[in-house]
C-alpha cells in the first residue's frame, strides 16, 4: 500500500480501534524502531499506519514527538508533502520498509528518517530487511493463533453440525451440536460408519455423495435424513468439501426438519388444494377469519342451490339456520385459536330445505400472505337418517339381547333342578351293591349330568361377561380355606387317577386378602379342572407365593396351577385363551369341554387388574399362573406345638415332602425325612425317638397302612412308648378306614394338606388337654345328634327328597323337617325353631329371600345359619341372599360332599358324621 497516493484531508481514525492494536503488539514496536534506529545510526525510527489516505505513527524512536502533539499519540502527517515535517524539522533523509500481513494486506511501515542526507549501506539495509520480515512472521503466527482460537470457538459453539469426515464413511471429529441435535454420544457416532445413521431410503443416495466427496467434488445443499437415539427422524442439510489428499472432508450441518415439513405441508396443500378444486366432487369452499365466503367449487354451488355470486356475497351465518348460530361462532373461535376445526352444521339450501353437512376446515395463507379457511363438507344427510334408524334397531337389538340372556338364566335355572335330581341320585346309587354293568351305566349317566352342567356354567357366565354384569364383591378371605375349597371341588375327578394334589403356600403368604372369594375361587377349579383332565399320572400343585411386599399392608402374590401333563404346543398357547377355543379339534374330541374356561378365567382376573399367563412344555406339562395385588391382612395361628420337638416324615413324593417340612420348620420343629416305608421301618428299629410320624398312605413297595403295621410289630406296647401316627392319604375309600380302625389311627388328613388341619392335628396330638376336649367331643356329640333339626324349604319334589337323602346319610339322628313353599317355611321355623335352614331360593307364595326376610325379622338374640340352595345363574343372586340376611350360599346341582362341608363348616367337627 502506498502512502502517497491520495489526495483526501486530514482524516481522524477509530482511536479506540488503534488504540487496542497499539497496545497488543507495544513492545514489538518498540523493540523494532529501537533497533532500527540504533544499527541504522538513524536521528528517528517510527512505526505508521495508513488509513484512507492518511497516516498515523503508533510507534517513534523519540519520545519528544509526544511532546509536539501531547493531544493525541498519534500524529497525522499531510501525504501531500514531500517531506515529513515536525515543528520545523527537516527530514532529508527518509526510507520506509513495508511490513506485509495476511493475504498481501500490510501491517505497517518502519519509517527511518534523519536530518542528514544518508544512505543505508547493504549490511544494514539487510539487517533492516530481516527485522521486518521476522515482525511480519511473528505477526501472522499471533494472527492465524487468533483466527485458529476464534475458528475453535466457532467450532465448540455452533448449533451447525460441524465435523471432520474421513472419504471411508466415518466421523473423525465432531463438535458437541451432533450429540446435542441427533442424541448420539461421540462414541456411538464415530464408531460405526455414519451411513448406519442415515435413514435406509436415504443411504444409496448419501453413498453416491460420498462417492462424489472422494473424486473432489463440493456438496452443497445436500439433504438426508438422520434417524436421531430417541427414533425420531431429522432432515439434515449438509455443504462438504473434501480435501482428497488427507482423505478427509471438512462438513457443515443444518437441521432443516422444520423447513422440511413446512415446505412438504405447503406442497402437498397446494396440491390438494388443486386436486380438490379441480376434481373432487365433494363439497369445497374458501372462506376468510371472519366467516365472508371467498370461493365455492362447484359441487358446494350444487349442493347448496346457490350460485357463485350470490355465495360471494354471503356469510356462513347466511347459510346456517339461525338455531345454529351460536356453533358458528364457536367454530370461527375454534379456527381462530387452534387453525383447524371439524364438525357438522344444519345449512338451508336455497330452496328452503334443511341439509347436514359433516365438515373439515384448517387455515392457510393465500398468496398475498392473507390468512383464509379451506373447508371440505360432506352432505351426510341421508346417512344421519339411516344412523338414527339404526340408534333405533340397536336399542331394539339391545332389548332382545337382554330378554334372551334373561331367558338363558331363567332356562339354565330350569335345567340345573333337573339335573341336581340327576348327579345327587346317581352319585347316591353309585355308592350302593350294584353288578358291573349297572355300575357303568350310572357312572356314564353321572359324568354326562356333570359336564352338562359345566357347560351350562361356562356359558351362563360367559354371558354375564360379555354382557359386562358380572363386578368383584371383596371381602375378607382367608387364603389357604379359599384354595382349600378349590381343592375339594374338583378331588372327586381325581378319586380314579390317584394324581398327587398338592398345596404349596410360601411361608411369606398373609392368612387373610381382600378380594372376591367365589370368582377367585372359580378361577382356582377352572385350573385345578384343566389340570385334572389333562394329566394321566405324576402330580398337581396349586401354589401361591409374593411377589413383591408393596408397603402398607399391600402385597402383589403369584397364584398358579402346575401340572405333570400333556402340555401345550408353543405355537397354540395364545389361542388356548379365545372363546371356545382349544389346543385343536383332537383336544375337544377327547377330552371334551366348551372352550371357555380360560376365556371367563381371564375375564375375571381382568376385572381384578391381572391376566392369565403360561409356560408349558408338551408332553412335560404346564403351569398356568396370574398375579394381583391385594389388601392383606397377618394373622397367626393360634395353636401351641411347643410340646412337638421332633417329626418324621414319610412319602414317596419330594414336593410334598418340601411342604409338609416347610410347615413344621415354620413351628421351629426337627424335620426327618425318609422317602420310603421302608427307610422309616430302619429308623424305628434304630431306636429313633420321634413325637410324631406323618405317614403317606400311597407308596410303592409298602404303603403307609403296612409300614405302620410292622412299626405296631416292632414295638408291641405301642401305647405307652410308639410316637403318634397322622396318616393322611389322597384318597379315602372304606378298606383304609377299617385299617385305620384296626390300628387304632384315629387322625387323618385328605391330600392336598392344609397347613391348619395339620396343626390343628398336632396341636392336640400332644396337648395336656386332649383327654378334656375328647370327652367334650363324645358329650357334644351325644347331644348334637339327638338335638339338630334341619329345615328343608324346597317347592322341588325331587330336590327335596335328594338333599333329605343327602342329610339322613350325613347326619343320621338329625331331625328334618320339610317345607314346600316360602309360606310355610316361616311357619315351620316358628313352630320348630330349627338349628339349620337349607332355603331354595325360587319358590311359590314366598321366595327363600322373602322367607329369610321375615325369619330373620323374627329372631331375637340367636340368629341361625340359613343357606341359601339355588341355581346361581341370575346376575347378583348371591349378594342378594346375603343382603337378606342369608348366611351362606349353596350352588345346585348340589353335591353330597359339598353339603357335608357346609354342615361342617357351621356346626363344627364335633357333629358325629358317621
Amino acid at each position: 500500500m502506498d502512502y502517497f497516493n491520495s489526495n483526501q484531508s486530514l482524516y481522524q481514525p477509530d482511536i479506540d480501534k488503534l488504540n487496542a492494536f497499539e497496545k497488543k503488539y507495544a513492545d514489538v514496536f518498540d523493540f523494532l524502531v529501537f533497533s532500527a534506529a540504533e544499527i541504522t545510526n538513524m536521528e528517528l525510527c517510527t512505526m505508521s499506519i495508513s488509513s484512507e489516505g492518511q497516516v498515523y505513527v503508533i510507534a517513534s524512536s523519540d519520545a519528544s514527538i509526544n511532546q509536539i502533539y501531547p493531544q493525541n499519540p498519534h500524529f497525522l502527517f499531510d501525504d501531500q508533502t514531500s517531506v515529513y515535517e515536525f515543528k520545523n524539522t527537516e527530514f532529508k533523509f527518509r526510507k520506509s520498509y513495508p511490513i506485509p500481513g495476511l493475504e498481501g494486506n500490510l501491517i505497517a511501515h518502519l519509517n527511518l528518517f534523519d536530518r542528514e542526507e544518508k544512505s543505508l549501506d547493504k549490511t544494514e539495509d539487510e539487517f533492516i530487511n530481516k527485522v521486518v520480515n521476522q515482525a511480519s512472521k511473528w505477526y501472522l503466527g499471533k494472527e492465524k493463533e487468533q483466527l485458529l482460537s476464534n475458528y475453535n470457538s466457532l467450532f465448540e459453539t455452533s448449533n451447525d453440525l460441524l465435523g471432520v469426515l474421513s472419504l471411508e464413511g466415518k466421523f473423525i471429529k465432531l463438535n458437541p451440536a451432533f450429540s446435542k441435535m441427533l442424541g448420539w454420544s461421540d462414541e456411538e457416532f464415530m464408531s460405526k460408519s455414519f451411513i448406519e445413521f442415515v435413514h435406509p431410503e436415504d443411504r444409496q443416495s448419501t453413498l453416491q455423495a460420498l462417492e462424489a466427496l472422494a473424486l473432489g467434488e463440493t456438496l452443497t445443499n445436500f439433504t438426508n435424513r438422520y434417524i436421531i437415539k430417541s427414533g425420531d427422524v431429522r432432515w439434515i442439510e449438509w455443504i462438504c468439501v473434501p480435501e482428497p489428499e488427507s482423505g478427509l472432508a471438512y462438513t457443515i450441518g443444518r437441521d432443516v426438519t422444520e423447513f422440511t415439513i413446512k415446505k412438504e405441508a405447503l406442497r402437498k396443500s397446494e396440491q390438494k388444494y388443486r386436486g380438490l378444486f379441480e376434481k373432487n366432487q365433494g363439497i369445497i369452499s374458501i372462506h376468510d377469519t371472519e366467516g365472508n365466503f371467498l370461493d365455492v367449487n362447484e359441487a358446494g354451488l350444487k349442493a347448496s342451490g346457490f350460485s357463485r355470486e350470490e355465495l360471494m356475497s354471503c356469510n356462513l351465518y347466511d347459510l346456517i339456520i339461525p338455531e345454529k348460530h351460536d356453533n358458528v361462532r364457536m367454530y370461527l373461535r375454534q379456527i381462530k385459536t387452534t387453525n383447524h376445526a371439524s364438525g357438522e352444521m344444519t345449512i338451508r339450501k336455497k330452496n328452503g330445505e334443511q341439509a347436514v353437512w359433516q365438515f373439515m376446515s384448517a387455515i392457510d395463507e393465500n398468496v398475498d400472505g392473507n390468512l383464509q379457511v379451506m373447508a371440505n363438507a360432506v352432505d351426510i344427510t341421508e346417512r344421519k337418517k339411516m344412523e338414527n334408524e339404526i340408534l333405533a334397531a340397536k336399542e331394539i337389538a339391545e332389548k332382545a339381547y337382554t330378554l334372551k340372556s334373561e331367558f338363558v338364566a331363567n332356562m339354565s335355572h330350569e335345567i340345573r333342578t333337573p339335573l341336581n335330581g340327576i348327579i345327587g341320585f346317581t352319585e347316591l346309587l353309585l355308592e350302593t351293591n350294584l353288578d358291573d354293568t349297572q355300575r357303568q351305566y350310572l357312572e356314564i349317566i353321572n359324568q354326562s349330568g356333570v359336564s352338562l352342567y359345566s357347560i351350562i356354567n361356562d356359558i351362563l357366565d360367559f354371558s354375564k361377561l360379555e354382557n359386562q354384569k358380572l363386578k368383584l364383591n371383596l371381602d375378607k378371605v382367608e387364603i389357604e380355606e379359599l384354595v382349600s375349597e378349590a381343592f375339594n371341588i374338583v378331588a372327586y375327578s381325581n378319586t380314579k387317577k390317584q394324581l398327587e394334589m398338592l398345596i404349596d403356600i410360601d411361608d411369606a403368604i398373609p392368612r387373610y386378602i381382600l378380594t372376591d372369594e367365589m370368582r377367585l375361587k372359580q378361577v382356582f377349579v377352572n385350573l385345578l379342572s384343566n389340570a385334572l383332565k389333562f394329566t394321566e399320572e405324576g402330580e398337581i400343585v396349586l401354589y401361591v407365593k409374593v411377589l413383591d411386599d408393596l408397603g402398607e399392608g399391600k402385597k402383589r402374590i403369584r397364584f398358579g396351577v402346575r401340572d405333570t401333563g400333556i402340555g401345550i404346543n408353543t405355537e397354540k398357547q395364545a389361542e388356548i385363551f379365545n372363546a371356545f377355543s382349544q389346543e385343536d379339534g383332537s383336544i375337544t374330541k377327547r377330552y371334551g369341554g366348551t372352550g371357555l374356561g380360560l376365556t371367563i378365567s381371564n375375564q375375571i382376573l381382568a376385572l381384578a387388574g391381572s391376566v392369565l399367563q403360561v409356560e408349558s412344555d408338551q408332553g412335560k406339562g404346564s403351569d398356568f399362573f396370574f398375579d394381583i395385588q391385594f389388601d392383606t391382612e397377618e394373622e397367626e395361628y393360634d395353636l401351641s406345638l411347643t410340646d412337638i420337638k421332633r417329626v418324621l416324615i414319610v412319602d414317596d413324593n419330594q414336593n410334598n415332602r418340601k411342604i409338609l417340612k416347610r410347615m413344621m420348620e415354620r413351628k421351629n420343629i426337627e424335620v426327618v425325612e425318609c422317602d420310603s416305608g421302608l427307610k422309616a421301618l430302619l429308623l424305628v428299629m434304630d431306636k429313633c425317638e420321634f413325637d410324631v410320624i406323618i405317614m403317606d398312605y400311597h407308596m410303592p413297595i409298602m404303603d403307609g397302612i403296612e409300614t405302620i403295621r410292622k412299626m405296631k410289630n416292632i414295638i408291641p406296647d405301642s401305647t405307652s412308648i410308639a410316637p403318634y401316627v397322622v396318616l393322611y392319604s389322597s384318597s379315602d375309600d372304606t378298606n383304609l378306614q377299617d385299617a385305620c380302625d384296626e390300628l387304632q389311627i384315629e387322625n387323618r388328613l385328605v391330600k392336598p394338606i392344609r397347613m391348619k388341619q395339620m396343626y390343628q392335628v398336632l396341636s392336640t396330638l400332644k396337648s395336656s388337654e386332649k383327654k378334656k376336649l375328647e370327652q367334650i367331643k363324645n358329650v357334644a356329640s351325644e347331644i348334637s345328634t339327638h338335638e339338630i333339626k334341619i329345615l328343608i324349604a324346597e317347592d322341588n319334589s325331587v330336590n327335596l327328597l335328594l338333599t333329605k337323602t343327602y342329610l339322613k346319610e350325613i347326619l343320621p339322628q338329625a331331625l328334618i323337617i320339610e317345607a314346600k313353599d316360602g309360606t310355610e317355611a316361616v311357619e315351620q321355623y316358628q313352630k320348630e325353631s330349627p338349628d339349620l335352614i337349607l332355603m331354595d331360593i325360587q319358590m311359590p307364595r314366598l321366595t327363600g329371600i322373602e322367607a329369610t326376610t321375615q325369619i330373620r325379622a323374627m329372631e331375637k338374640n340367636i340368629e341361625i345359619p340359613i343357606i341359601a340352595l339355588t341355581a346361581g345363574s341370575l346376575p347378583g343372586e348371591k349378594e342378594k341372599c346375603l343382603q337378606a340376611g342369608m348366611s351362606d350360599f349353596l350352588t345346585k346341582p348340589l353335591l353330597k360332599q359339598t353339603l357335608s362341608d357346609m354342615i361342617e363348616k357351621w356346626f363344627g367337627k364335633e357333629i358325629d358324621k358317621k
